[in-house]
């Protein structure tokens, strides 16, 4: 039979109560435990981060020294079949050559000749006979020349984002040669607008540690970056450099110039140096010691 309402609320308050005075000694005798007999064992405190050995430390050193700037230099050009500049050719100041004059260029207008490149708009097919709207570079200078063509299609839209790619150097042209970029799928009426015309005039071994670096480390457009397939010397390739994060920004914001970017590695192999954040392009010869590190 069920116990009387009363009794029942009763026995339940004293099991309460003698639950909560269990407690209370399980606790007390821990206490009075860890006062007389030690602490409590802590996990193991986490060793440090690793930070960079003295290997990488030496490593670095040695990449920094002038007599180690000035044998990669050496063993790159023998490695590339090119003449071997000097320390005064690799420390001379560069031809630069800029255009800012707006100008509109359609296929069958004529070329336009600016900053040592005859640039000419056309349309193509692409390997599907798909027509393609292609700015031709030609170099007219006797030097190699890194080159910066600021283009936008119009009208533009994701048809250009959807183009065909044409392999090509994204930013160098040999001396005497020209390369061709697709610009956006074609469409009748349409006309690039250039913004801006750039060149640098590179010896060969600066023409090919340039052409070795990816276009986005010198602040290319990305639309106009994804052909770059430059053709370098037997066993070279493209680097994976990446500029560090305030190199970007000071990129997009304009405190560091594709000038100065191009500057530096021209004389600088990518597999070993980083761009500097302080670097600018040398306005004499001579201008700071190589190589140019932080």
């Amino acid at each position: 039979m069920g116990c009387v309402r009363t009794w029942c609320r009763v026995v339940s308050a004293d099991v309460v109560r003698l639950g909560t005075l269990a407690g209370v000694v399980v606790v007390s005798a821990a206490v009075a435990y860890l006062r007389f007999f030690g602490d409590v064992s802590l996990p193991a405190k986490p060793p440090p981060p690793p930070s960079a050995g003295p290997a990488a430390v030496a490593l670095a050193d040695v990449a920094a020294s002038k007599s180690s700037w000035s044998s990669f230099v050496s063993r790159d050009a023998a490695s590339a079949g090119l003449p071997a500049p000097s320390i005064a050719d690799m420390s001379r100041k560069l031809i630069y050559r800029a255009d800012e004059q707006p100008r509109a260029l359609a296929p069958g207008d004529a070329p336009i000749e600016v900053a040592g490149l005859r640039l000419t708009a056309a349309a193509q097919d692409d390997e599907d006979r798909r027509k393609l709207l292609v700015l031709s570079i030609e170099n007219l200078t006797d030097h190699d020349l890194a080159y910066r063509v600021v283009t936008e299609p119009r009208p533009g839209g994701a048809s250009c984002n959807q183009r065909s790619i044409l392999a090509h150097d994204a930013i160098v042209v040999g001396r005497g040669k020209k390369v061709v970029r697709s610009e956006c799928s074609f469409r009748p009426g349409m006309s690039l607008a250039i913004a801006r015309v750039e060149t640098v005039e590179l010896l060969p071994l600066m023409a090919a540690y340039v052409s070795k670096v990816p276009p986005a480390a010198v602040g290319a457009d990305p639309r106009l970056a994804r052909g770059h397939r430059p053709d370098l010397p037997s066993g070279w390739s493209v680097c994976a450099t990446m500029a560090a994060q305030s190199v970007r920004t000071d990129i997009e914001t304009g405190r560091i110039a594709w000038r100065d970017l191009v500057d530096f590695y021209a004389r600088h192999r990518c597999e070993t140096y980083t761009f500097p954040e302080g670097y600018r392009a040398f306005e004499k010869d001579g201008q700071r010691p190589l190589p140019a590190v932080d």
